[in-house]
């Protein structure tokens, strides 16, 4: 039995063709029939991203995408009757082309037909938050080689200052970028919620503190992720930070091998993941 095949067998199995032994768990042997989930990451960093680009605007295989160069174009003092120079602002443009990222469930009829829940549905999900996880932590390494790309790491101490945020905040502001969010880790979380300024009501602004959303700090809304390292932290201007094209959104086609009577997922996803400009992301590690 090919690995990964979801079955009945396995529990009280010998066999070194064996499938899944975590099959057997979900035939009902009890009256208990709700599965308890498994903990997830909340995953927020999508949102952020600058322009999200869907399959309709990638005609090929990848995208050029046009940048406007900051200050590439100047204006002259003209004396009366002169001729008035000429200049023209200068363009750069970055190419993204997607990448495919996929997992096949198998799932034999028996273990549909047995079970007490509807696996195939519920490895479906899986497999669509485990591609848009897969997603954020692409997002997370661009917001990495963006701060080195620009210079812009801020090495801190053993927990968070709040000279660590006001130093990336300007690293930001000196290349005229509008620092808007604070990505953060867990333990850089724990940091800054023992800070005076975020703790303050009115300095924080927490409106839900189950939400990602844990409040605000000089203007920038403060999320947490565990896709980020638990020592770093990412003051990034929103606007200008990354950018997603998207060839194929997560797209699940099914399948049945009859002669193994096996029923297949195929969930994939092609996307790139790019920083847009370098200087609007600082990074801050901790110790």
């Amino acid at each position: 039995m090919p690995t990964g095949l979801l079955s009945t067998d396995g529990k009280n199995s010998t066999s070194s063709t064996e499938g899944s032994s975590t099959g057997s768990y979900l035939i009902p042997r009890t009256l208990y029939n709700t599965l308890i989930s498994a903990v997830r990451k909340k995953l927020v960093l999508r949102s952020l991203a600058a322009k999200v680009i869907g399959p309709r605007s990638i005609p090929g295989s990848s995208i050029d995408i046009p940048l406007q160069t900051s200050d590439s174009m100047g204006v002259f003092e003209v004396s009366e009757g002169a001729e008035i120079p000429m200049d023209v602002e200068s363009y750069s443009s970055i190419n993204l082309k997607p990448v495919k990222y996929g997992v096949r469930i198998a799932i034999t009829s028996e273990m549909e037909e047995d079970s007490l829940f509807d696996v195939m549905a519920m490895n479906v999900e899986t497999a669509g938050y485990q591609l848009a996880d897969n997603e954020e932590a692409l997002i997370v390494a661009q917001l990495d080689a963006a701060s080195s790309a620009a210079s812009n790491d801020v090495s801190g101490g053993a927990s968070l200052t709040q000279a660590n945020i006001t130093t990336a905040m300007q690293k930001l502001e000196g290349s005229n970028y509008t620092p808007s969010h604070f990505v953060i880790g867990a333990e850089v979380a724990n940091d800054i919620r023992n800070l005076d300024i975020f703790t303050r009501a009115d300095a924080s602004g927490v409106t839900d503190p189950s939400q990602r959303l844990i409040g605000k700090i000089f203007g920038m809304k403060v999320i947490v992720s565990n896709n980020v390292s638990a020592k770093l932290g990412y003051v990034l201007d929103a606007n200008q930070s990354f950018i997603i094209a998207e060839k194929r959104p997560v797209t699940i086609q099914r399948y049945k091998d009859y002669a193994r009577d096996t029923n297949f997922a195929v969930a994939t996803q092609r996307v790139k993941v790019r920083y847009l400009r370098s200087g609007a992301v600082s990074e801050i590690t901790t110790s």
